[in-house]
């Protein structure tokens, strides 16, 4: 007779776990909280506390409530026994993941508010689900760690995915039903794009049909010199020339919102990029001493509204402005329209070309270059077969971020658009001025639709090839310097552009001080006055925001890189993908999308101060992620091993192991997150109300209104206040990378 099969113990009960504590505790925390704890709201504070609407009010009258409840005492029970087994965590996540169906059930049909109550339940049963995943052997990761799997892939399903869902979806269904005749208006309308004008003296199809036609047939007749053997690649090549130069002289022929942005972002993403690789090779390799100047170049474009340079582009450049009016004796309008947005776009994100592409040009090894130069290559073929593929990923990923953060500009083109239509700002006008969402989401899609297919075609690029030049083995020689007929133009353009820049500035803080710029340039402090009762308040409550924003974006963005970057789970590369999502998407579609998906029924939240730290959080986590990723592929795995060999857990390795190394770009993602909510406007100029104004929706007011001199004093504080901001975080980050580089040797 055969002995009696023994439950075996999963492979995380050990005694660094112990019973199933957590899960215990976790029931408590549902039972408590769903009969104290309100289930719903009436009203936007999302603290409320209604007394009517808690579980023990609740529990004879919606059957849904009684069963959470129930199935939380069940998790009671499983999490007192002595040593979880696979058929206990089977138990644990029939009875946890009913319990959060349940929960979420009987908000999405009951369509009130959420309270604090149900999420407390719903985020307990879903942490208990990831528990018994684990405990189960379905998903191979320890108990904390199925857990949080599982909050982080619900918060980007909610906050990021859902949005996006939302706004697809009210592009298309208008009155209860699916309908495309809100696509087929919107696109048809002058404003959005006009090709064939019928005013004009030719025809502008049979024009773009013609150059497309000469691009096709000039890239098929240099892809037959070069080589014939491939003709799949050639014939897909004749046809991308023949749709881009169709695309383009239709672009430039036409008019309209759409040709305005797509010319515009690729001209800023153009010429930021190469001002941005330009001071980048500058700052390695150039001769002269100006890598001193490259440290307060790199951090205006954190520091600054992106339209305060707008802003200053008036000073300078308007019709009353010092250099047109004033030294030339002009009265242009010249620079209000696609020329005055470029040139302010470009000035705004060169800085944030130059920040990718630095840490590139610093890692090349001058050793490659120096075994060409022996090779007897030309400069031209060195920088042809070495220089060049290893800058693409750089130039690719800041040309991405530049077209991006041109689309989704909001401020510049509608305080120097001239009434000139972009996409951004009939994205506004149609939510604002229209009142007419389905046409907001149809503008929305266009952009999101735009993003995704450069980023494509940035994957399409990149992707067949190897950059790896950081090998671990050491490297000798020294970078070689620019050439002269190169450096000298490039450091001219570097000093005409920091001149540039000083008078930009200058005027901002000079037209602060004076009391109607062009007009009436007398000293006084009327408009620093002014912001003890209109000013102050919203920069504080915008810096308190901010704040709480800072800590989970930053917190979140490390536990998703340590989730993605040192555990083997399905969908892990779904998870990193979605997480990252928010920050290529334009910030103008995501507040689209938040309006839509949080103003009524369940997770309604518009009105409230929490969907503007959540459109914070979701939208900055990015940057986090990559650090935390960049710095966990520094850390070698043995110092986990060995955590793990000592039977610590995955939280005490993360908290004491990983966490005191990982310090330092927490700090840099708390600091950016800080940073960019204080200066953010595309995304949450939809969001705020009287209650929750911010600085920048009231800078920009304040412009848009003609106070402007209020407008110039308070982005004067907010410049301020980030510089004196980053240059304490950057001394702390300093001092803990530090520490954490003494710990590591340690």
């Amino acid at each position: 007779m055969s002995a009696p099969s023994v439950p075996q113990p999963t492979p995380y009960a050990t005694a660094a776990h112990g019973p199933v504590g957590s899960a215990f505790w976790w029931g408590l925390a549902v039972l408590l909280a769903g009969l104290a704890l309100p289930w719903s709201r009436s009203g936007v504070h999302v603290l409320e506390y209604d007394t009517a609407r808690t579980g023990l009010r609740l529990l004879g009258q919606a059957w849904p409530v009684a069963a959470a409840l129930m199935l939380s005492v069940a998790l009671l029970i499983l999490g007192r026994q002595p040593v979880p087994t696979r058929g206990t965590g089977r138990a644990m996540v029939a009875v946890a993941a009913a319990g959060a169906l349940i929960a979420a059930g009987f908000l999405l049909t009951q369509g009130q508010p959420f309270g604090i109550g149900a999420v407390v339940v719903f985020l307990g049963f879903l942490s208990v689900t990831g528990m018994g995943l684990s405990y189960s052997g379905w998903l191979r990761v320890e108990p904390f760690a199925g857990g949080a799997i599982l909050w982080l892939a619900a918060f980007i399903a909610v906050f990021i995915l859902y949005p996006l869902a939302a706004m697809l979806v009210t592009s298309v269904w208008v009155r209860e039903s699916f309908t495309l005749d809100v696509f087929r208006q919107t696109l048809r309308s002058p404003t959005f794009f006009l090709f064939e004008n019928p005013w004009t003296d030719y025809s502008e199809r049979k024009l773009a049909l013609g150059v497309g036609a000469a691009a096709a047939g000039l890239t098929l007749a240099w892809q037959l010199l070069r080589d014939r053997s491939r003709p799949g690649h050639i014939a897909l090549w004749t046809a991308v020339a023949g749709l881009s130069g169709f695309s383009l002289s239709a672009l430039i022929t036409g008019f309209g919102a759409l040709r305005n942005s797509v010319l515009l972002a690729l001209s800023v993403g153009l010429l930021s990029t190469g001002l941005g690789l330009a001071f980048a090779l500058l700052a390695q390799r150039s001769r002269f001493p100006i890598r001193a100047l490259m440290g307060p170049f790199s951090t205006l474009s954190m520091i600054t509204p992106p339209f305060v340079l707008g802003l200053s582009m008036i000073y300078m450049f308007g019709r009353q402005g010092f250099i047109t009016n004033q030294l030339l004796g002009l009265s242009t309008s010249a620079f209000y329209g696609p020329v005055g947005v470029g040139v302010a776009q470009v000035l705004a994100f060169t800085p944030l070309a130059y920040l990718v592409l630095t840490g590139v040009v610093r890692s090349l090894d001058p050793a490659m270059e120096e075994a060409a130069q022996t090779l007897r290559a030309s400069r031209w073929r060195l920088f042809h077969t070495v220089t060049w593929p290893l800058l693409r990923p750089g130039i690719a990923n800041a040309f991405l971020l530049c077209v991006i953060e041109s689309l989704a500009d909001f401020g510049n083109p509608l305080i120097l658009g001239g009434g000139v239509p972009f996409l951004p700002t009939e994205v506004f006008f149609a939510i604002e001025g229209r009142f007419n969402q389905h046409e907001a989401a149809v503008y929305g899609v266009v952009l999101l639709a735009m993003t995704v297919g450069v980023f494509v075609l940035q994957h399409y690029w990149l992707r067949r090839a190897s950059y790896v030049t950081v090998t671990g083995k050491p490297s000798g020689g020294n970078p070689s310097p620019l050439p002269g007929a190169l450096e000298y133009p490039m450091t001219l353009a570097f000093g005409l552009w920091t001149l540039l820049g000083i008078l930009l500035y200058a005027s901002v803080f000079f037209g602060s001080f004076v009391k109607l710029w062009g007009f009436n340039n007398t000293f006084t402090l009327e408009h620093y006055e002014a912001l003890r009762t209109s000013g102050f308040g919203v920069f504080l409550n915008t810096a308190r925001l901010a704040a709480i924003a800072a800590v989970p974006s930053a917190l979140v963005g490390f536990l998703i890189a340590y989730v993605v970057g040192r555990l083997n789970f399905p969908g892990r590369s779904l998870l990193e993908f979605t997480s990252m999502l928010s920050f290529a998407v334009p910030g103008t579609v995501m507040g689209i999308g938040y309006v839509l998906a949080f103003h009524h029924g369940a997770l309604r939240l518009t009105g409230t101060e929490l969907i503007i730290i959540l459109a914070f959080v979701f939208r900055n986590m990015p940057v986090g992620i990559r650090s935390g990723l960049a710095a966990l592929q520094q850390i070698d795995r043995s110092l986990e091993e060995a955590s793990t060999t000592l039977r610590a857990s995955n939280v005490t390795t993360l908290r004491r192991i990983l966490f005191p190394l990982l310090v330092p770009a927490v700090i840099s993602g708390l600091m950016f997150s800080f940073v960019r909510a204080m200066t953010a406007i595309s995304q949450v100029i939809f969001l705020v109300t009287p209650s929750t104004n911010l600085a920048t929706v009231l800078i920009l007011s304040w412009v848009g209104h003609g106070s402007i001199g209020r407008g110039a004093a308070l982005s004067c504080v907010l410049i301020a206040a980030m510089a004196v901001v980053v240059l304490l975080l950057n001394v702390v980050l300093h001092r803990t990378d530090r520490r954490g580089r003494r710990i590591a040797t340690f």
